[in-house]
């Protein structure tokens, strides 16, 4: 498709690589390398082709188009279930538990990985332990957990009575 760039100036869309606006002037790249400067009287007959221009082509803005953040927050998630996987110490259904402790938010991970490990204190036989998948599920961070870090000693040392005749 050709485009009109000013009254002397008919442009190529589909050759067209980068376009940029700097003030009163309109930036073009061609696939070859070339670059075309236009000037403009003011900004707003600039900013007007400039938005002529970008909505003829298939245009990506990079200031709002980062693609190192979904893997960033990825990689972020991936972590924190391996925590959380390390430290429920009850291995059982790994790909499941994966799925849905991916699907958390963020937040709802941080918070989880936190309140695992005083889920695991509170339990320590494993056999009483819920399955990682079920307190994922039943959201079990936001339950209260009944901990006494205080062990108690059921055990009572007998007094002998001694005979002092």
């Amino acid at each position: 498709m050709k485009i009109r760039l000013s009254e002397s100036l008919i442009v190529n869309s589909d050759s067209i690589t980068s376009v940029e606006l700097d003030e009163q002037c309109i930036i073009i790249v061609f696939n070859n390398k070339h670059e075309i400067r236009e000037f403009y009287n003011n900004d707003l007959e600039s900013a007007c082709v400039f938005n002529n221009i970008i909505s003829h082509i298939n245009v990506k803005d990079v200031r709002f188009y980062d693609e190192e953040k979904p893997k960033e927050e990825d990689e972020r998630k991936a972590k924190a279930f391996d925590m959380f996987w390390n430290l429920y110490d009850k291995k059982i259904d790994v790909s499941r538990c994966r799925k849905t402790f991916l699907n958390l938010t963020l937040v709802e991970m941080g918070e989880a990985v936190k309140q695992v490990k005083t889920y695991v204190e509170s339990t320590p036989d494993k056999k009483y332990r819920k399955n990682p998948l079920t307190w994922l599920n039943n959201k079990g961070w936001t339950s209260e957990v009944k901990f006494d870090k205080k062990k108690v000693n059921r055990y009572v040392k007998p007094e002998y009575v001694t005979d002092e005749r």
